[in-house]
């Protein structure tokens, strides 16, 4: 059995790599996951060329498939497919430890006020919400444009969200990534498309021989020789099926050499590698790369159509045994079970035990990152009497504005929940931390290890292509959510829909247009939104505190 090395033979230039790329990530990274994923793509894609577009979208997918913090587990494994782990491993407190830092600060300070918050606070929160939504709905946009490759992938966007803002359960947003996951490999695999086409055809084909004066044979031997005589317009044409930018490559190619059949559609053997913008008018611009047929593989090199137009060939520079991942999960797995025997059979357990329990849970179950964390953390922090209701709507109101995943909320939550009862108010935000994030890590360095292997096979592909639509529909959800519990004031602690005052739909608007047509930053737009808060306050109630 080969062991593996611990060390890359380069750790040392890869840790000072990623501190000078990343050791600014975790205080920068301001909006919430899905600006997050917004800027991942433009900083590793785009600007440091660490991997392409089509890879991205995989691993998205892969992130939003497993359970656990979405932006955290994409970074990390970003970070490992460029590296090794140790790098990924310090890219990854980098990324979660300042704004960890922030929600234990804060819950320092919530755990000193009374019941009631001055008013200026309520404006102020308002404010940073109707901001964060603006934002949001801007990095949705974007994650959308790059997401769209084909019409299913435009469904899948569109019914994810439909779906998530009109039902919500812990169970509902994996079961709906699943039937994205599930809906890409049916349509994948054409055999409906065939039926559909050959139908349409064969129906053509009788209506164009009716016309010509012709009679079908009932036998369908005669009728075949004749449609196969029959103009190019009745034949099938299977490229309706490709994505948009390959078949739009061809639809140029022929333009340009007209009476030439595209070499590339005929031996199939180029695919698409990138799901950016190209310039049609040169078809020799089009990002291609040449695969060779591997058997073993599982994909046929033969049909550009066997997989999605992101089979690319970034693999990872350290490999690692799939012995080992598989032992990381199966020891992540007997972990777990462990933890739900004991919280169920045995009684009386220490509060400590319990929010470590109801925490490492609360990591393995969810499935879609940010848009699911919150309302699960309300049910297992707030239903147990740990956390009030008015602590728990302030730090969500606050989470948004803070750097970093949005898991660190957890920390907020168990901190207050160690001071609640006494405890040290460090260590239970040590324990909310670990119990959090593990499970996610855990999951996805083991799966690492054997990714690169299952990502040949086209059904996976598929799978991760629905998975990645639906979970991005998934992400107007989380707009969605916070406007309508985003107005806060002293009627409504517990939080009202933005658009029962116009001035925040102002807000939100102002965000939005700021970043679209002036390129402004997140967190600038934010700050904006929070003065703007203020500013209603003083107008409203004359600084009324």
């Amino acid at each position: 059995m080969k062991f593996p090395r611990i060390f890359s033979p380069n750790l040392r230039s890869e840790i000072i790599e990623i501190t000078k790329k990343q050791w600014h990530m975790g205080i920068s990274s301001f909006g919430g996951p899905v600006v997050q994923f917004s800027n991942f793509n433009r900083i590793f894609v785009d600007k440091y060329e660490w991997l392409s577009d089509a890879t991205y979208q995989e691993l998205f997918a892969l992130a939003q498939a497993l359970p656990g913090s979405a932006s955290t587990k994409l970074l990390f494994i970003i970070t490992l497919l460029h590296t090794s782990m140790i790098p990924a491993l310090i890219s990854f407190l980098y990324w979660a430890i300042p704004g960890a830092l922030g929600m234990f600060f804060l819950a320092v300070g919530v755990g000193q006020i009374g019941d009631t918050l001055p008013i200026p606070v309520y404006a102020l929160l308002s404010g940073l919400n109707a901001a964060i939504c603006g934002v949001i709905l801007l990095a949705a946009i974007n994650l959308s444009n790059k997401a769209i490759t084909d019409k299913l992938s435009f469904a899948l966007i569109f019914l994810g969200g439909a779906a998530g803002i009109c039902y919500t359960s812990l169970w509902y947003f994996p079961v709906l990534m699943a039937g994205g996951g599930i809906t890409a490999v049916i349509f994948d695999s054409r055999h409906i498309q065939r039926w559909w086409a050959k139908g349409s055809v064969s129906i053509k084909g009788r209506m164009h021989l009716r016309r010509k004066g012709k009679q079908a044979d009932p036998n369908g031997a005669a009728e075949e020789m004749e449609l196969q005589d029959l103009p190019e317009q009745f034949q099938e044409d299977e490229s309706v099926w490709l994505p948009n930018s390959y078949r739009d490559a061809q639809s140029e190619s022929a333009k340009v050499n007209p009476g030439r059949v595209d070499e590339n559609l005929n031996a199939s053997r180029r695919v698409v590698t990138s799901s950016r913008s190209v310039d049609t008018t040169d078809a020799a611009s089009i990002p291609t790369i040449r695969m060779d047929m591997d058997p073993e593989a599982g994909i046929d090199a033969s049909d550009v159509r066997a997989a999605p137009p992101s089979v690319v060939s970034d693999g990872p520079k350290e490999e690692y045994p799939v012995w080992l991942g598989v032992g990381v999960v199966i020891g992540f797995l007997a972990s777990f079970v462990a933890v739900i025997v004991v919280r169920a059979l045995v009684k009386g357990l220490p509060v400590s035990f319990s929010l470590f329990s109801n925490l490492y849970l609360a990591g393995t179950i969810i499935f879609g990152g940010g848009p699911v964390v919150i309302p699960l953390l309300r049910e297992y922090i707030v239903s147990e009497g740990w956390v009030s209701s008015r602590d728990f709507i302030i730090g969500l109101a606050l989470i948004q504005a803070f750097p970093g995943p949005n898991f660190n909320f957890a920390v907020y939550l168990g901190a207050l929940t160690y001071h609640n009862y006494g405890y040290s108010i460090v260590g239970g935000a040590i324990v909310s931390f670990v119990a959090m994030y593990a499970p996610g890590m855990l999951v996805a360095g083991g799966m690492f290890t054997f990714w690169n292997k299952l990502r040949r096979f086209r059904a996976v592909l598929s799978i991760l292509r629905g998975v990645n639509a639906a979970a991005i529909g998934l992400v107007w959800t989380a707009i969605y959510r916070i406007w309508e519990s985003g107005y806060l004031n002293v009627e409504n602690t517990n939080g009202t829909s933005l658009g029962n005052d116009p001035w925040w739909v102002v807000v939100a608007a102002t965000a939005f247009v700021g970043g679209r047509g002036w390129g402004v930053p997140a967190p600038i737009a934010i700050f904006i939104g929070g003065l703007m808060g203020i500013v209603w306050w003083a107008v409203t109630t004359g600084g009324q505190v």
